[in-house]
């Protein structure tokens, strides 16, 4: 019986078609995995996260139960630089292109966003062109910045005017 509830206990936890994994970060050595499927769809645009490339972030936000999951760093940011809700957001998470393929970035390689190093107006894409690449070495996005154009900068050195000028798309709300 106890056995039949370890395996049920995943399908009572589920809500909006989501599972557990969807939204629990995992604490590694140093970084965090969370599960982002192929039905996850981006907080900022709606479009399916899994269906582009690039690397994608991740934001824990206060008073909301599970994570936001965004399709590209870029959306990530225009998010969390937001100054409303700069305050709510308690952490946040991108892929670390070092440990990761461009055009399917896997769910193991995601590190603390305010730990990465981030490359700003490479001529790489992501879900909707121009996005940020990040790395958890300033080495790595020196060396991508070299192969692929942009600049490097901390995480507290991104500012929502540098996505605009980047040629960074901007999201209309209404």
């Amino acid at each position: 019986m106890r056995n039949l509830l370890l395996l049920l206990l995943p399908l009572i936890l589920t809500g909006c078609g989501q599972s557990v994994a969807d939204t629990t970060p995992v604490a590694g050595p140093k970084t965090h995995s969370i599960q982002i499927t192929d039905e996850r769809r981006c907080h900022q645009c709606g479009m399916f996260i899994t269906r582009y490339p690039g690397p994608k972030g991740v934001a824990r936000v206060k008073g909301q139960p599970g994570d936001t999951a965004f399709c590209s760093t870029s959306d990530l940011f225009q998010f969390i630089l937001q100054p409303q809700n700069r305050r709510q957001v308690e952490q946040a998470w991108v892929h670390d292109l070092a440990q990761t393929d461009w055009d399917k970035p896997s769910d193991s390689a995601f590190i603390p966003a305010d730990k990465a190093w981030y490359v700003v107006g490479s001529s790489r894409h992501g879900a909707m062109g121009p996005t940020l690449a990040s790395f958890s070495s300033r080495n790595m996005a020196e060396a991508f910045a070299n192969s692929y154009g942009g600049k490097v900068f901390a995480y507290d050195q991104l500012t929502l005017e540098m996505l605009a000028k980047g040629g960074h798309h901007k999201h209309k709300h209404h």
